[in-house]
């Protein structure tokens, strides 16, 4: 569920200041299932972000993954 005064904008500032630092993130998968991945954020795009994990893989996400919770950035340890 989004929150009322996040905006898009608000979640892409929120990407790019996370470039190139070590993060670790909660994706929701549906139906209650979600995976939790260690990597960071390599490029921001206007309609969407990618992320290197620690795996050697990338993945993309939409900035309205970050709105609505289904990716949160959560401290790596």
């Amino acid at each position: 569920m989004r929150e009322i005064e996040q905006t898009i904008a608000c979640a892409k500032k929120k990407v790019e200041q996370l470039i190139n630092v070590p993060v670790l993130m909660k994706i929701s998968s549906g139906r209650g299932k979600s995976t939790l991945c260690k990597g960071e954020v390599t490029g921001v795009f206007p309609q969407v972000f990618t992320v290197r994990l620690d795996d050697g893989t990338s993945k993309t996400f939409s900035y309205s993954d970050v709105h609505t919770k289904n990716v949160l950035f959560l401290k790596k340890q």
